[in-house]
């Protein structure tokens, strides 16, 4: 969506532009009218030439693409043997999302507006939103990302992040379709956030929930070159920046987090870091937490920024006193308080960065933990990870083609899309067949949700009775009506229990909430009354989400859990291979 044309286009078109002019310039010098029909047959002979050569110029990388994969070594695999597998057709495509339901479905997010649903295997199942109507799409403009919400199989909201027709970046929120679960109803659009853009580039960015679930959205510096408004160093407009909202469907718009970094400076509340060109692409560590943000450059540097996951409220990442870590125009400049990129690369190696993800599925162990990324104009696709903490970069693909971006499946595994291509799911050698996952033992420990932190599960899993307990601390909107006689915490914070039996990846719970009993006092024994029901399922062992309802609270949701630590997690994995066996 950056720099759309290749360099071999620009030419083919001053060939084409000539050619036409050349004949145009003969017919007028001569006057002949008999030499009209020659004139169109050559013109239509350059159109179709064109047509016919990028035709041939795809299937050539096609082909080669899946020659490549044919003549992989069937043993161990290297990184660089990675493997692109055409997996839809769509073209423009800007982004490329799953729901977090459990579907497995693929939505692959469109310039033009829409956005296609496709199965696991890559098969059509429908179109979820269409809004071309309300889309200008040229240039850098158009349907730029769409994001779920965390708890999207319950809630159904889902958010979106375009150019509207009058040029302004409109951030949204839209709701499933009450009539079609399959569709997101465009009247059910309400806008959150409008941002005006001088120019037509640098609109874009992505839309990403964080692990404490927050709306991250990246801003371009509103375009041109060069940033001539100064957008990238000033806190007064979110052009240039990276934004931080709670989106909780309670308030009509949205809030401001109270640990952003500027809460209180005109027009800088919901910023979380600034100093930014156009990071088109950006993507969390689903491991980690960090945040890797990609930012195009202008005409010498790329570069890839990593923010912690924890304490990165507020960096400056220098646009445009800087570009990567060199001063921009100028020999010398004031880098105090700017944080240089984790890694950048030169206009030699390529023009314009297209951000990735982070590899975290568990069928191409090479591939575990390394960021894929690549660059528009050259095609190339690199790996980047630390090694004993210091980063190593390789190239894992040269494609020849101009990458848009990168997606990732609910199962881990990724894919990305290239203009004039379409979607490919990516690969790396022979896939390891992953032992089927069952409940068992290692999954005892401390769970929480990182959206609401303050709240903690304690699991416990009896495999001998196919059984699981859980101790659920609840607090705020989450707890059942207040039952002072239990004496124990504030009037916010509740003990709930559930148990149940389980199958498989999943356990039925009945929730009860224990009345009556007092800490180290001899009292009648507690009361267990039934409070409602819940859905406990484990994704693999560091992942779960709890479903839950408490009807006479009037309460419903879903969490999703991470352990507290990953000490278990070894056990949990044995235990899941000896269950395979």
């Amino acid at each position: 969506m950056r720099r759309l044309g290749r360099r071999w286009q620009s030419l083919h078109r001053l060939v084409y532009a000539v050619a036409v002019l050349a004949v145009w310039h003969f017919y007028w010098q001569v006057k002949l009218d008999t030499l009209e029909p020659l004139i169109y047959a050559a013109i239509l002979a350059v159109l179709l030439g064109e047509r016919l050569w990028r035709r041939a110029q795809r299937l050539k990388r096609r082909a080669a693409i899946l020659a490549a994969a044919l003549v992989l070594p069937t043993g161990a695999v290297l990184a660089q043997d990675l493997v692109l597998t055409p997996f839809s057709d769509h073209d423009r495509v800007t982004d490329i999302r799953h729901a977090g339901d459990g579907s497995g479905r693929l939505y692959i997010v469109q310039q033009n507006g829409r956005v296609e649903t496709l199965d696991a295997e890559g098969q059509p199942l429908g179109r979820l939103l269409d809004l071309s109507d309300r889309i200008s799409g040229g240039n850098e403009q158009g349907l730029l990302s769409l994001a779920f919400a965390p708890d999207f199989g319950v809630s159904g909201l889902a958010y979106a992040w375009y150019t509207d027709v009058d040029g302004t970046a409109v951030l949204s929120r839209l709701r499933r379709d009450a009539s079609d679960p399959g569709q997101l109803d465009p009247a059910s659009e309400t806008v959150l956030l409008s941002v005006p853009q001088p120019f037509r580039n640098h609109n874009g960015g992505r839309l990403q929930f964080g692990p404490d679930g927050y709306l991250y959205l990246s801003i371009g510096d509103g375009g041109s070159g060069g940033d001539p408004m100064g957008h990238g160093q000033n806190s007064g407009t979110l052009l240039g920046s990276v934004i931080r909202i709670d989106v909780d469907p309670a308030s009509e718009s949205f809030t401001i987090p109270g640990d952003n970094p500027f809460v209180g400076q005109a027009g800088a509340d919901e910023i979380w870091a600034t100093g930014l060109r156009n990071p088109w692409r950006m993507s969390f560590d689903t491991l980690t937490g960090e945040l890797y943000i990609a930012d195009v450059g202008q005409g010498a540097r790329e570069e890839i920024n990593v923010q912690p996951a924890t304490g990165a409220a507020g960096r400056n990442y220098g646009w445009n006193t800087m570009e990567g870590s060199t001063c921009f125009n100028a020999d010398s400049c004031d880098t105090t308080g700017l944080v240089l990129p984790d890694w950048e690369y030169d206009h030699g190696l390529g023009c314009s960065v297209t951000g990735g993800e982070v590899y975290r599925g568990n069928v191409y162990p090479a591939l575990q933990g390394v960021y894929l990324y690549a660059d528009f104009c050259s095609g190339t696709v690199w790996g980047l990870d630390r090694v004993d903490g210091a980063w190593r970069n390789r190239v894992m693909a040269q494609t020849g083609m101009n990458i848009t971006t990168f997606g990732q499946a609910e199962d881990g595994r990724l894919l990305l899309a290239a203009v004039g291509e379409g979607v490919f799911a990516i690969s790396d050698g022979e896939p390891v067949d992953e032992p089927p996952f069952r409940i068992n033992a290692g999954l005892n420990d401390a769970w929480f949700d990182p959206a609401t932190p303050g709240q903690g599960i304690l699991v416990a899993v009896y495999p001998s009775v196919e059984q699981v307990f859980l101790a659920w601390f609840t607090f705020d909107a989450e707890r059942p009506p207040e039952q002072t006689e239990n004496g124990i915490g504030d009037a916010g914070h509740r003990w709930l229990t559930a148990f149940g039996s389980f199958d498989g990846t999943a356990a039925e719970l009945e929730i009860t909430l224990t009345r009556g009993g007092r800490l180290n006092q001899a009292t009648p024994v507690p009361e267990w009354l039934a409070a409602g029901t819940g859905r406990l399922v484990f994704s693999g062992c560091d992942a779960a989400s709890l479903t839950w309802s408490l009807p006479e609270a009037g309460l419903s949701g879903q969490i999703t859990l991470r352990r507290v630590t990953r000490e278990n997690v070894p056990l949990c994995e044995t235990l899941s291979a000896v269950d395979a066996d």
